[in-house]
């Protein structure tokens, strides 16, 4: 039977060969025991056309190895992904340190949690190469997956987004607000214990659920999702009026996280400096997708994989000193503040920049300062903000 990558059937044949190279020369050069196909590919819903019987990969395939022996030196694997992207036109994204210490180590892999990505690298993978690392995820079903999943989701979109955000609208601006609407789309549907691994089977179920959100935004979120998952299935359009389409999406955003943290936590909020606040105090600080629940333990695995995997900037000598603060979410908190931190006039809330600003110095960016409370400086602060979030990413 063939393994399917794209919905295409005459075009998912012409790319099982492209992956079938792509396994034979990383079997041949690295020689690890187990490839997964991950991501859209893995799921079998990746984006590819073909002009004038060329193909055109417009999904990068995202490829785990097990073992995962890279973590100090990726020159080889780089230089790899390179010269494949070179000759065949498919961006390959190879990974894997992760995944194997929990598949690997007994000890940890009986500690996988039921969170998202471990529910989609279990059933939206696949394993093109030897053994099949997968069957050791334990199972679990939608309904084990917590609402905190889904608040991480929507807090991780929220932060990604920032970073593609312009005056002038792009493509990958519209891409992002759509990912936004889906995060949206995710995380009603953890409150009910539903989720698929599927972008397809997901937007489904969640059309079909309408009645259990009680929403003044659910009848038009249902719209907007689905034409997200067209787009991100292949449809080559993006919304007229960007702009619009962004701050549209963030009144959407603000309707459903307060939504989802009042039915799945009891919390609700008036503005950002109390969400900032009430989080911070409440159940939602002692979520991690870690192992270990133990702060100590979290900090300091973050800290090196910010230092040794990533070699930037965090953590600094203030946090380690407060080691039992636990960085990532007191970061997470603050997301929204950035986030909801300009309005559509492009007037700056001065509370909730003046906020980041004071965290982003308790983190070690101490020359920071505002000149003023303009969109410039909003700007200027969102950036500082986005690479701190990236170095402590939960």
């Amino acid at each position: 039977m063939e393994v399917k990558f794209v919905e295409d059937p005459k075009l998912n044949e012409k790319v099982v060969e492209v992956i079938e190279e792509l396994k034979r020369e990383i079997v041949r050069r690295f020689r690890p025991k187990s490839i997964i196909i991950t991501g859209s590919f893995g799921k079998g819903e990746a984006r590819v056309v073909e002009y004038g019987g060329k193909l055109k990969f417009l999904s990068d395939c995202e490829v785990i190895l097990i073992p995962y022996k890279w973590i100090f030196d990726r020159r080889r694997l780089d230089e790899f992904e390179r010269d494949f992207y070179e000759r065949t036109g498919l961006k390959v994204e190879i990974w894997g340190f992760t995944p194997t210490l929990y598949l690997c180590v007994p000890f940890l892999n009986k500690k996988m949690k039921p969170i998202i990505s471990n529910y989609e690298l279990k059933y939206g993978s696949k394993v093109i190469y030897g053994e099949d690392y997968l069957k050791r995820i334990p199972s679990f079903g939608p309904e084990d997956i917590p609402v905190w999943e889904g608040v991480r989701l929507l807090l991780n979109r929220m932060a990604e987004a920032l970073e593609h955000f312009s005056v002038n609208g792009s493509r990958e601006m519209a891409f992002w607000c759509d990912k936004i609407v889906l995060a949206c789309q995710d995380a009603l549907l953890l409150t009910i214990g539903k989720f698929a691994p599927s972008y397809r089977e997901r937007n489904e179920v969640f059309v079909k659920s309408l009645e259990h959100f009680d929403l003044p935004c659910a009848q038009e979120l249902v719209e907007l999702a689905t034409e997200a998952t067209k787009r991100r299935l292949g449809r080559d359009e993006t919304p007229h009026d960007i702009l619009k389409y962004w701050f549209r999406v963030s009144e959407m955003c603000d309707e459903v996280l307060r939504y989802v943290v009042r039915k799945g936590y009891g919390i609700e909020f008036d503005d950002y400096l109390d969400f900032q606040e009430k989080y911070t105090k409440s159940g939602l600080k002692d979520y991690t997708t870690l192992p270990f629940n133990n702060s100590l333990l979290q900090n300091l695995f973050r800290f090196l994989k910010a230092k040794i995997a990533t070699k930037q900037k965090l953590p600094t000598l203030k946090m380690l000193l407060r080691a039992r603060t636990k960085w990532d979410h007191l970061l997470y908190s603050h997301i929204p503040l950035v986030y909801f931190g300009v309005r559509e006039d492009y007037e700056v809330n001065t509370k909730y920049l003046d906020k980041v600003v004071f965290f982003l110095h308790m983190v070690g960016y101490d020359d920071l300062d505002i000149k003023d409370y303009s969109f410039d400086e909003w700007t200027r602060v969102k950036g500082v903000f986005v690479e701190a979030w990236r170095q402590l990413q939960l």
